[in-house]
C-alpha cells in the first residue's frame, strides 16, 4: 500500500504526520520544501525497500521536465534536516546504481489527529509497500498525496497569512531546446507561438514542433512580440531605438513587409478584446513621467489614462494587460517607498480611475495576464529571496497561489484565449566554480558540481588560506559556501531559510566574511567569522538597500553601495566606530555595481550610469579614496564584473555576447590597448576573483538556457 494519510510514521526522534504533511522533532517543526517533503513521504512509505531514481522522479515530479539533480539536491536536504539516527547512521542510504532506501526503523503510530498509537509492527523489512506492487499501487497513492499537499509548505512559508488553495497538478511541456530564444508569445488559439532567435522571428507549431523563420526585410532587431486578438498579425518593437523607446511594427504571421504603427513604445502592447485599440507605456524624459496610453490601431490621437512621475514608474518590461471584458487594464507600478517593491494597478478604461492592489510579498512583478473570465491575473513575480515564478491572483479575494516553485526563472508570459494554455520563457542557469593558474583557459579545472546550483553566480571571493568563498543555491535559498580547490571539500557558511546571502568578500587577514543578506527584512551588509559563525549586522539600509561590500586591506573601512528611491550612493564606513561618509553625490555619479578595491586600498572602481547613457556596464569610474587625484571615468565595452590588478594599474573585466564570454585586461594609466586574456565560446562568466597573491583565478562559469515552456492544468 502507499502512504496512508491518516497515519503517522515515527523514526528516531522524528514524527512524520502524513495528514498534516508536517515533520516534527519533538514539539518543533522541521521545515522542508514541498518537493523534499514529498521525497521523504515516498521513501518512508517504502522503508526498507530500494526505490529507484526513476520511480521517485515519476512520483514526485509527474509530467514535469526536471533533471536528476533535483532529486540529488532533495536527498542532500533531507539528510541535512534529518541528521543521524541513534545508531549514528544516515536515515537514507544510497544504493549504487539502484536508488535510495530509507534504512531506519519506522513505526506506524496510528491516527494522526491525536488518536492513540496503534499496535502495529514496524515497517522496516516488513514490506510496507511490497516491491512487486510499488509501481501500480504506491506510485499512484503517493502521487495522490503529493497532489493533495503540493503547496502546503509554500503556503506556510511564503503566503501566510493569506489563505491559499492547493496548487493543482501542473503539466510542463518544453517547446524549444535551442537555449537562446527570447520574447516568446502564444497565439490566441494556443496552437502556435512566436519567438525571436538569432535576430529573426520564428513561428512554431505547438503540436508538431515544426517551425519557420519569417522573412521580414529592413528590420534588424525584434523585441516585445505580441499577437493580434485574431492571431493573424504579429506586432513587435524595433529594438534599434531601445533607449528612446522603440518603433512599433505589425507584420503578417507569414512574414513579408512590416508596417510601422507608432513610435516611442517602451513596452509590449496590450490589445482591446475587439482588436481595434492597443495600450502601451511611454516615458517622457523631459518631465520625468511614465504614462499608460491608449490608441486606435487605425491611428489618431493618443489618450493618456494613467501617469506616474519619477521616482514612481510603470514597469516597462511587461505589457499593459487589457482585461477580456474590455473594462480594465492592469499594469505594474514600481514604488519608491520600498526598493524593488511592486504593486498592481487596475485602471478603468472609461473613467480612468485607478485601483492599486498591494502585493508586498513581491519585490518585483514583471508581467501580467488575465484569465478569460477576467476574474484572475497570472503573475510573473519575484519574492525577496527567490527567482521569478508564476502565480495566480483571484481579484475578488486577493488570494495568491503559486503555479511554479523551482530554481528556474519564468518570464514573458502569455495565455491562450480559452485560458487552458500558458506560455512562459524559462531561464535555467548552470554555473560552477573553476580555477586556473594565472589567466590560462587551458588550466581551468572544475571544483564544484551539480546542476542548477548557480555556484558563484551571486559572487565569489578568495580567503588568504586558499579557499574560494562563493554563493550557491544548492539548498534552494542563496547561501554562502566555501570550497578547497585542491580536494573539492565544501562547507556551508550561512543557513537562513527564506533569506538570500550573497556577494561575499573575505578580509585580507582572513578573519571575516562580509556579505549581503536579507535576513533582517531588507538587504543589508552582514559579517561573520571565516567559518560562518557569529553573524553580525553591520549596515541598516536607511530605507534603501545596501549591497556589494568591500573592505580595505587593513580591515578598518567598509565600502558599499546603497540604493535608495532617488539615487545610488557609495559609502565609506568605519569598522572601528561606525561613522560613515558618502563618497559620491546624487546627480554627479550613480554607482550601480561592480565595486572593486585595489590591493593597496587607495582606489575604488565601480560601474556608473550616466543620465545620458542609460545602458549599464558602459562606464567605469576610478575613485581615489584619499582624495589626492580626481575621479577618472572611462568608457568600456559592456562589462559584467571588474577587478583591479597590479595595485590598481589595470582592471580585468568580462563581457558577454551571443558568441560567448570574453575576459579582458585594460591598462588604466598607459596608452596600451586592452588585452584579451581568454574567451569561452557559448558560455557565460558570472563572476571572478583573483587569489591574494594574484596567481590563481577563480571564475563562476556556465550557461543560461532560455526556452519556451507550455503549462497546462494551472
Amino acid at each position: 500500500m502507499g502512504l496512508d494519510r491518516k497515519t503517522c510514521y515515527i523514526f528516531g526522534d522524528l514524527r512524520l504526520d502524513a495528514d498534516e504533511r508536517v515533520l516534527r522533532r519533538g514539539s518543533e517543526i522541521v521545515p522542508l520544501p514541498a518537493k523534499v517533503l514529498d521525497v521523504l513521504c515516498l521513501l518512508v512509505a517504502n522503508s526498507g525497500t530500494v526505490v529507484s531514481k526513476n520511480e521517485i522522479l515519476e512520483a514526485v515530479w509527474p509530467e514535469s521536465f526536471v533533471e536528476e539533480s533535483n532529486l540529488t539536491q532533495s536527498i542532500y536536504a533531507l539528510r541535512r534536516a534529518l541528521g543521524q539516527g541513534t545508531d549514528g547512521r544516515s536515515f537514507i542510504e544510497t544504493v549504487p546504481k539502484r536508488g535510495y532506501r530509507f534504512a531506519a526503523e519506522v513505526t506506524l503510530a496510528g491516527e494522526s489527529k491525536g488518536s492513540p498509537a496503534a499496535e502495529t509492527p514496524t515497517a522496516n523489512g516488513s514490506g510496507l509497500v511490497p516491491r512487486k506492487r510499488f509501481r501500480k499501487t504506491a506510485m499512484l497513492a503517493i502521487a495522490a498525496v503529493i497532489t493533495f499537499g503540493l503547496a502546503t509548505f509554500l503556503t506556510a512559508k511564503y503566503l501566510s497569512p493569506m489563505p491559499s488553495a492547493p496548487v493543482e497538478t501542473v503539466k510542463f511541456q518544453r517547446l524549444t531546446f535551442a537555449g537562446d530564444i527570447s520574447f516568446p508569445v502564444l497565439s490566441p488559439d494556443g496552437k502556435s507561438f512566436a519567438y525571436v532567435k538569432e535576430g529573426a522571428i520564428h513561428l512554431q507549431d505547438v503540436a508538431s514542433g515544426s517551425s519557420v523563420k519569417l522573412e521580414i526585410p529592413d528590420i534588424k532587431k525584434f523585441g516585445n512580440l505580441q499577437f493580434s486578438p485574431e492571431g493573424d498579425l504579429i506586432f513587435f518593437r524595433n529594438e534599434d531605438s531601445f533607449d528612446a523607446g522603440g518603433d512599433l511594427f505589425q507584420v503578417s504571421r507569414f512574414g513579408g513587409q512590416a508596417k510601422r504603427i507608432a513610435d516611442r513604445i517602451w513596452s509590449t502592447v496590450g490589445f482591446s478584446p475587439d482588436g481595434r485599440s492597443f495600450s502601451f507605456v511611454r516615458f517622457y524624459p523631459e518631465v520625468g513621467e511614465w504614462a499608460l496610453l491608449i490608441r486606435s490601431l487605425e491611428g489618431g490621437s493618443e489618450q493618456k489614462i494613467l501617469g506616474r512621475n519619477q521616482p514612481f514608474s510603470i514597469y516597462r518590461s511587461g505589457y499593459p494587460a487589457w482585461s477580456p471584458d474590455g473594462d480594465r487594464i492592469a499594469v505594474v507600478e514600481q514604488s519608491p517607498d520600498q526598493i524593488n517593491s511592486s504593486a498592481i494597478v487596475i485602471v478603468d478604461v472609461q473613467t480612468h480611475s485607478a485601483e492599486k492592489l498591494e502585493t508586498k510579498r513581491f519585490v518585483q512583478i514583471e508581467q501580467l495576464a488575465w484569465t478569460p473570465d477576467s476574474s484572475q491575473l497570472i503573475i510573473s513575480g519575484r519574492e525577496n529571496n527567490r527567482f521569478f515564478q508564476l502565480w495566480s491572483m483571484i481579484l475578488k479575494s486577493g488570494e495568491i497561489r503559486p503555479i511554479t516553485n523551482d530554481l528556474s526563472i519564468y518570464r514573458n508570459i502569455s495565455i491562450s484565449a480559452d485560458g487552458k494554455r500558458l506560455l512562459a520563457r524559462q531561464f535555467s542557469t548552470y554555473s560552477h566554480i573553476w580555477v586556473s593558474d594565472a589567466a590560462d583557459v587551458k588550466s581551468l579545472r572544475q571544483v564544484t558540481f551539480g546542476n542548477l546550483n548557480r555556484d558563484g553566480s551571486a559572487g565569489l571571493t578568495w580567503t588568504p588560506d586558499g579557499k574560494v568563498v562563493y554563493s550557491s543555491r544548492i539548498m534552494g535559498d542563496i547561501d554562502i559556501w566555501s570550497v578547497i580547490p585542491g580536494n573539492g571539500v565544501r562547507k556551508q557558511l550561512t543557513a537562513n531559510s527564506g533569506t538570500n546571502n550573497e556577494n561575499p568578500f573575505a578580509t585580507a587577514d582572513g578573519r571575516y566574511i562580509y556579505f549581503e543578506s536579507t535576513r533582517s527584512g531588507t538587504r543589508c551588509i552582514w559579517r561573520s567569522d571565516a567559518d560562518g559563525s557569529n553573524p553580525l549586522q553591520i549596515t541598516f539600509a536607511d530605507g534603501g538597500t545596501d549591497f556589494l561590500p568591500v573592505v580595505s586591506p587593513d580591515g578598518s573601512l567598509l565600502f558599499y553601495i546603497q540604493r535608495n528611491p532617488k539615487s545610488n550612493i557609495l559609502w565609506r564606513q568605519s569598522l572601528i566606530d561606525g561613522t560613515r561618509e558618502a563618497l559620491t553625490q546624487p546627480g554627479k555619479f550613480y554607482p550601480a555595481g561592480f565595486l572593486a578595491i585595489s590591493s593597496d586600498g587607495r582606489y575604488l572602481a565601480f560601474e556608473n550610469i550616466r543620465p545620458d547613457n542609460r545602458q549599464p556596464g558602459k562606464e567605469i569610474v576610478i575613485l581615489d579614496v584619499t582624495g589626492q587625484t580626481a575621479p577618472r571615468s572611462m568608457a568600456i565595452d559592456s562589462a559584467n564584473e571588474i577587478s583591479f590588478t597590479d595595485l590598481g594599474k589595470s582592471i580585468d573585466y568580462f563581457e558577454h555576447s551571443k558568441a560567448g564570454a570574453k575576459f579582458w585586461r585594460l591598462p588604466l594609466y598607459t596608452t596600451g590597448e586592452k588585452k584579451l586574456l581568454f574567451e569561452l565560446p557559448k558560455e557565460r562568466i558570472f563572476d571572478f576573483a583573483w587569489s591574494a597573491d594574484g596567481g590563481t583565478l577563480a571564475i563562476s562559469r556556465g550557461r543560461q538556457d532560455t526556452d519556451a515552456i507550455l503549462l497546462t492544468g494551472f
